[in-house]
């Protein structure tokens, strides 16, 4: 089984939601977890969007680069700009990929909009992980 982190700036959105669409995708194939630079509480509006998709994280926790720093994985998936360079190193040999998304959760937007600015980032996530999930882990047949 191939052990996936994925990491953003502060494990409320981003990569909260990749883990749910990794683990989606790559059940039987893939252990995922994901850890952030400097850890908050789950944003809402990115646990509606996924639960609008049928897949559950409201019972996610947020968690620190140094709660995963000692365990090994195969791969490391960077969702946020500009924070390899305040990674540790990791045990092993971990594949390392850099995958910006945008931060939604940043910008100042009216409710309506908030929600499909989520949803957006919630299908390009998808579509992400899914890719990532046939092209590394179990490939399609």
């Amino acid at each position: 089984m191939k052990r996936i982190l994925v990491v953003s700036q502060r494990n409320s959105c981003r990569s909260l939601m990749a883990e749910g669409w990794l683990k989606y995708y790559g059940r039987g194939a893939a252990e995922i977890t994901s850890a952030g630079v400097v850890p908050t509480e789950l944003d809402l509006y990115a646990a509606s969007a996924m639960s609008d998709a049928i897949i559950e994280i409201s019972d996610y926790k947020s968690k620190g680069i140094a709660q995963v720093v000692d365990q090994e994985f195969d791969y490391v998936v960077i969702l946020s700009s500009d924070i390899e360079h305040v990674l540790p190193t990791f045990k092993g040999t971990p594949r390392v990929y850099e995958y910006p998304f945008p931060d939604v959760s940043s910008v100042d937007l009216e409710v309506e909009e908030k929600k499909r600015a989520y949803a957006d980032l919630r299908d390009e996530l998808e579509n992400f992980c899914f890719d990532f999930i046939h092209q590394k882990i179990k490939p399609l047949m």
